[in-house]
């Protein structure tokens, strides 16, 4: 009796996700005269952001005559970061000029937007959003509670009132709604809702209403309904605001960026598939077509395809969270791979083999992806919006710090949280239903498929590279790098861009073709700068403008100014350059985001410690914890030794790239503990030396570590190239930092964490005793 199981799901699955990736990128519409009719939205509907695209700069001013004081500066700035991310603007920039009670901010176009309606941002972002619940129907009508009471307002369609807000209040409020309703239940009076003095409800008080909840019913179509809620989840501003001046902005990234990084990212993900499926065979298809799943599956979720997602901006610090959660999916692969070959070599049945395979794979799988959901749960609670699930998990950690957000980090913590959660899906539940089919299909049954010998068993061969050995080597060669760039810094600095340092930002109005290039050497060269950054846009009357933003904490000079403005029109005398307006951001902002950044990257090492320490208790988890946070700070400072070398001024990016590498690096060092832990048990103190079986252990695991960095790097050498054969020098410092970091990465798990280990347990057993 053929007791093996069923093929079919081999096929049934591999044409799921072919099916589901198709309707990812293309979506499902139709188009009727001019209207346009989309069920399942596509790629091309993802909202990408500034530094892709462009978008739109509106300066915002209090209203009227109010002199703002700099705390409530920062608290409508504030106030503004929570609307936009509450709208799925999560790649944003907002920059507060105190001396002239300014507050700047930057967002993408949406999908298909063309043109910017400045009042539309205003209702959207720049409302006070004052809410106040009163008796009767009129604006002096008896206040009963106001929005401070509410805890959380959401859109929700009712099949009998169609679009509305649902609020919920806190106990006080409940309280008083209540009783309020009671009283005027008794005569069937009304009771108003008003927003900044304006009437958005009135409605009949009929009974009393006890459950701490309410509706507002309007006019309301699905988006205003959930602007709305947004607006009162995010608080009252102190103050309405009006919008000064505003304009278009091009792609920080450069014009064609987004093209580009489309190009290599198929040329990356193909090169991958080939090695994959050259290397493993079968289970490297399988692999390649799990990975396609992940990655449309990904960008799904951005999108807004799957409707209980609203969707979220991709940026390019977004863009590094997916490449680290294909590294993530690779890896998976790789190990379950790795592991079926293995147990072939041991001449096991090719059904024996995959059971094992899978059942000694999944252990590291599950290990390596919390430690990654560790790091992203901490990104999206430290820098996404106030009311948001993981701002109220960590709120102990970083309240102390006030309401902030921080729209790229967020959107890099969202998108690798959100690959890593389906690299379980594709990566572990996909790729083993297809294996498991694919060796219940007779075609399909040769061990040579899967790694092995076409007569039974496998050439596996273990390296024996005494790694512990020469530890001390390794430890002297880091020390060196690190001498390098301590060197580095004290006779260069450290270049940080206006985020981090505050500065100064001009725009220009001009006329004709701009040589950017050639502008920006001519600016550096008068102002004395060098890390400045240009980019051009359009102004409501169509004008052509070009926004100039230098880091630095001194004021530009009236001098200053009217010399760079004369140099450029005598070196440009058709561009006929103007000054339309300067503002002086405050570094206030930056430096808390910095301080913000650290205390998030120490709190995620301290989470991945005591995370590592209890999985790995039965090795000594502590001593397994420390040493591999202590390889995760080797690798982020290689990323900025990095930055520092190649003279690339700290920003966004850098945090972004240093995040990718706390989750890359701590994976494949709890691969190889995972491997130390399985020979423990198998071996013991007393068949070998501690290490003996250390070395074992990370020869075992060395193919795996270097299939997984070769793939990885692989991605990102791609996007170097053809971000230098087309110039894009904003993506080359980013991708070629990271590709050190990557390499580092690999280098600090099998030369610094593991040889720290056993330097450790050696010293612990024998502190008296000099080791080898």
């Amino acid at each position: 009796m053929n007791k093996r199981g069923k093929a079919w799901p081999f096929f049934v699955v591999g044409i799921l996700i072919i099916a589901f990736s198709l309707t990812a990128i293309f979506g499902v519409s139709y188009q009727y005269g001019d209207t346009k009719h989309t069920y399942i939205k596509s790629a091309s509907d993802i909202r990408f952001g500034i530094d892709i695209r462009g978008g739109v700069d509106v300066t915002f001013m209090p209203e009227g005559d109010i002199d703002a004081t700099p705390e409530q500066m920062a608290a409508a700035q504030t106030v503004i970061e929570d609307r936009l991310v509450g709208l799925g603007v999560t790649d944003y920039e907002s920059y507060v000029d105190s001396n002239k009670d300014r507050i700047i901010v930057r967002f993408p176009w949406k999908t298909g937007e063309s043109d910017f309606n400045p009042q539309a941002a205003i209702d959207e972002i720049g409302t006070t959003a004052q809410m106040v619940f009163r008796e009767g129907s009129t604006v002096d009508g008896a206040e009963i509670l106001s929005g401070d009471e509410v805890t959380s307002a959401n859109a929700a369609y009712n099949e009998t009132e169609g679009w509305v807000v649902q609020l919920r209040f806190n106990s006080e409020g409940a309280e008083a709604f209540a009783d309020a309703t009671a009283r005027m239940a008794e005569n069937g009076d009304t009771i108003s809702i008003w927003l900044d003095d304006e009437n958005i409800s009135t409605a009949t008080v009929d009974e009393a209403i006890t459950g701490g909840e309410a509706i507002i019913k309007g006019s309301f179509d699905q988006e205003s309904a959930a602007t709305l809620a947004n607006q009162i989840n995010s608080g009252a501003l102190p103050f309405a605001l009006s919008a000064e001046s505003y304009s278009t902005i091009s792609p920080t990234l450069g014009a064609r960026s987004l093209e580009v990084m489309v190009r290599a990212g198929v040329i990356a993900f193909a090169l991958v598939a080939l090695l994959m499926i050259v290397r493993y065979r079968l289970p490297g298809t399988v692999a390649a077509f799990s990975l396609l799943g992940q990655v449309c599956a990904t960008l799904a979720v951005v999108s807004g395809y799957f409707t209980v997602f609203p969707g979220s901006t991709l940026t390019l610090p977004g863009i590094a969270g997916i490449i680290l959660g294909i590294g993530m999916g690779v890896d998976a692969n790789v190990i379950t791979a790795e592991r079926i070959k293995e147990e072939l070599s041991k001449n096991k049945t090719l059904d024996g083999a995959i059971k094992s395979g899978f059942k000694m794979g999944l252990t590291p799988i599950i290990d390596g992806n919390v430690t990654i959901v560790i790091v992203a749960a901490i990104l999206m609670g430290a820098f996404g919006p106030t009311d948001g699930f993981w701002a109220k998990v960590f709120n102990p950690i970083f309240f102390w710090f006030g309401p902030s957000t921080a729209g790229t980090i967020y959107s890099f913590g969202f998108t690798l949280l959100t690959s890593v959660l389906l690299n379980f899906v594709f990566g572990v539940w996909a790729t083993r239903v297809m294996i498991r089919g694919a060796s219940h299909c007779k075609a399909l049954r040769s061990p040579w498929l899967y790694g092995g010998k076409k007569e039974g068993g496998a050439d596996y061969k273990t390296p024996s590279i005494n790694f512990v050995g020469n530890r001390k080597k390794f430890y002297a060669f880091s020390g060196v790098l690190i001498a390098i760039v301590l060197v580095f810094c004290g006779v260069f600095g450290v270049g940080m861009d206006v985020e981090f340092k505050g500065g100064s930002m001009i725009t220009l109005a001009y006329q004709g073709e701009a040589d950017l290039e050639a502008l920006e050497t001519s600016i550096g060269e008068e102002l004395g700068q060098s890390n400045l950054t240009l980019q051009t846009g359009t102004d409501i009357a169509g004008g052509q403008t070009l926004t100039v933003t230098l880091p630095g904490s001194e004021t530009l000079t009236t001098e200053q100014l009217d010399g760079m403005l004369a140099a450029l029109n005598e070196q440009y005398p058709d561009n006929q350059f103007a000054q339309n307006e300067v503002s002086n951001v405050d570094a206030t902002i930056g430096k808390e985001f910095l301080l913000k950044s650290v205390v998030a990257l120490v709190a995620a090492c301290v989470l991945i410690l005591l995370y590592v320490a209890y999985r790995f208790r039965r090795i000594g988890g502590l001593k397994a914890g420390s040493t591999a946070v202590v390889a995760l700070l080797h690798d982020m400072f290689i990323i900025f030794g990095v930055f520092v070398i190649l003279r690339i001024p700290l920003n966004g990016n850098f945090i972004a790239a240093m995040l990718t590498i706390l989750g890359y690096s701590i994976n494949d060092t709890v691969v190889i503990y995972d491997r130390i832990r399985e020979n423990s048990a198998l071996f013991g103190k007393r068949q070998m030396s501690l290490k003996e079986l250390v070395n074992l252990s990370i020869n075992q695991s060395f193919s795996r570590s270097l299939m997984t960095s070769i793939t990885t790097c692989l991605a990102l050498g791609v996007v170097c190239v053809v971000s230098v054969v087309y110039r894009l020098d904003s993506i080359y410092t980013f991708a070629f930092p990271l590709l050190f970091g990557m390499i580092s990465g690999v280098y600090s798990t099998i030369c610094i964490a593991t040889p720290l280990w056993v330097d450790w347990k050696l010293h612990k057993k024998n502190p008296g005793k000099k080791k080898a």
